[in-house]
């Protein structure tokens, strides 16, 4: 704007005329009805909408800060020496991991406020899920438990490594079984962590199991190929993709990952090249992967099985015991269809079910060797890591505490009082358990049990690193100092089993230099610096094997339409048999970040 020029907001500004002169005079261009509209019969009156809310707007402001006390002025106190990587008002970027996926974290003054997916991160390529990206918010959640306590009341940290320690080491002298209890940990740091923990208290076990199992599919694979593993499926190496309830798009496994490899084959490039894959959707409720499928099959969760079955006699040209005609208008001819493009896509199909029985997924095994998805969209050999959790070890351990075998039981990223299926079984056992310790950073249902609650760092706060992939290894770093009193959970163990590296941030710093850096072809601080600023390291994929599936599958076929008759029976709701499907919402997951705003 030049500042010669003299410049008037209009005419009546540059005529001054007798109108805008008395207005001038005032705060505001036009008179402010506030004592009308708020004295006498005012608020009974009819009130103009322009005057009412230029009452409500300053009138009712005016009255409130009126009504407050002065705010204390706070002097700011500029960098004495400002750090050469914060320029205020500029944003800087670290990168860090969220569940395996490698993601960058946005600050500003040293403080987080966003996070994004890695743009090179192996498997999103830059997506995140909704609870990544809300999980900043947990960060600065005022409701997080902000120091350690001891039998609910607040402490030190001296006070409860002590107590701690000399609980434990009452635990092994009695020769009582100590547990560590945790969701899956496919952090090498942490699974070495518990190793030295348990080398330390040989009485120790370590439990792993997840609030949404993955049990089923990764016992089927031990039935069937003697490899007790959970696949890397390739959706993006599939022409043909028939799925049975399992919402891969959304909640099952690898969200992001499975979106980012199915529009690879579904996109505008894929179109022009007449390569779109085709994708047929069975299942119970809408999910957001059968609105993206070219045909969506509404069956009942009873059909589920049953119509694998036929998909396998279909293929296979064989018959297996209690075939069945399913009730769903038309599921028999969908059914019919996709044996046909399987068949005609084989080497390039796959077929993947939702369900968590041993059975079905081992038919699931049987028609996927048929279709010869092994070594190419199915991948036993490069495994994921995402979820190892057993349902037999939470069981198991449930029951060993209600023995009174377990002296001390450790709960790390586990809320068993929340999500297993009978939390005043939980109850019950823990109340025989000597020492009960809770990593948990809020005073969640298992906390609320504990007579320790060691509050863990949040993951922006924390080293660390993970493995989602064999063969692929992020690292997580703080982008910010601890906001409270709380403490990594692995440094807890470490100093409670008298580890010689009382600092987790050497430990995991050691463990990349000896194992993990030289898989990037990294080594010394360099190459540590390196890793920080890409935020992995990969190795070659080993080659994927091909498997052939060879067990009889009458038993199988037997014990799926078992499962199914039960199911069928429903219950009675207004004279009608009504089946319940219980499924994973997309934002809410398992539930554990429900309090997450």
């Amino acid at each position: 704007m030049d500042s010669n020029k003299k410049y008037w907001k209009g005419l009546e500004e540059l005529n001054s005329t007798p109108e805008f002169v008395e207005k001038n005079k005032h705060e505001f261009a036009e008179p402010i009805p506030i004592e009308e509209v708020l004295s006498g019969g005012g608020l009974s009156a009819k009130t103009p909408r322009r005057d009412f809310l230029k009452a409500l707007g300053f009138g009712v402001g005016a009255v409130t800060l009126a009504a407050c006390q002065k705010v204390p002025v706070h002097k700011s106190i500029p960098y004495l020496v400002k750090p050469e990587e914060v320029t205020p008002g500029i944003a800087n970027y670290y990168t860090s991991t969220f569940e395996g996926n490698a993601i960058l974290v946005k600050t500003r003054e040293g403080r987080p406020i966003k996070v994004e997916g890695n743009p090179n991160d192996l498997l999103s390529k830059g997506g995140l899920s909704a609870q990544g990206q809300a999980s900043v918010l947990d960060l600065y959640d005022t409701n997080r438990v902000q120091d350690p306590m001891i039998n609910g009341s607040t402490s030190g940290w001296p006070q409860v490594d002590a107590f701690v320690k000399t609980e434990l080491a009452a635990v092994a002298a009695a020769g009582k079984t100590i547990s560590i209890v945790t969701a899956t940990k496919s952090s090498p740091s942490t699974q070495a962590v518990i190793a030295d923990f348990i080398t330390k208290y040989p009485t120790a076990k370590h439990v792993t199991y997840d609030a949404v199992s993955y049990t089923g599919i990764i016992k089927a694979n031990q039935n069937s190929f003697g490899k007790a593993v959970l696949p890397h499926y390739n959706f993006d190496k599939a022409d043909v993709i028939v799925s049975f309830g399992a919402d891969f798009l959304g909640t099952w496994i690898s969200g992001e990952e499975f979106t980012r490899q199915y529009v690879s084959n579904r996109n505008l490039k894929s179109l022009e090249e007449k390569k779109m894959s085709r994708h047929i959707q069975f299942e119970s409720g809408m999910s957001m992967t059968g609105t993206n499928a070219d045909v969506r099959v509404a069956i009942k969760p009873s059909e589920e099985g049953p119509a694998l079955v036929n998909l396998y006699n279909a293929i296979s040209g064989t018959t297996l015991p209690g075939s069945k005609k399913l009730t769903t208008a038309n599921a028999d001819k969908v059914v019919t269809l996709v044996a046909k493009e399987l068949v005609a896509a084989k080497g390039h199909a796959l077929v993947v079910c939702g369900s968590n029985d041993v059975a079905t997924q081992v038919l699931v095994n049987a028609i996927n060797s048929l279709l010869g998805s092994y070594g190419t969209t199915i991948d036993l050999d490069n495994p994921s890591r995402q979820y190892a959790g057993n349902d037999s070890d939470i069981v198991d351990f449930i029951a060993a505490a209600k023995g009174g075998n377990v002296g001390a039981a450790i709960f790390l990223d586990a809320n068993p009082a929340y999500d297993y299926h009978s939390s005043a079984a939980v109850a019950d056992a823990l109340k025989k358990v000597r020492l009960k310790v809770s990593f948990s950073d809020h005073a969640d249902e298992t906390a609320a049990l504990c007579n320790v609650v060691a509050p863990n760092h949040h993951y922006l706060e924390s080293w660390g690193d993970d493995s989602a992939i064999e063969g692929y290894y992020t690292v997580i770093q703080p982008a910010i100092n601890p906001v409270y009193n709380t403490r990594q959970a692995e440094t807890s163990l470490l100093v409670w089993s008298d580890n010689t590296a009382k600092d987790y941030y050497t430990y995991v710093r050691n463990n990349w230099n000896t194992k993990l850096l030289a898989i990037g072809g990294l080594s010394g601080q360099a190459g540590w610096e390196t890793l920080l600023q890409t935020g992995f390291v990969k190795a070659a994929p080993v080659a994927a094997g091909t498997y052939n599936f060879s067990l009889d599958l009458n038993a199988v076929a037997q014990t799926i339409f078992s499962q199914s008759a039960k199911l069928g029976e429903g219950v009675s709701l207004a004279g009608k048999k009504v089946e319940l499907q219980v499924y994973q919402n997309n934002a809410m997951r398992d539930g554990k970040r429900s309090n997450n705003p």
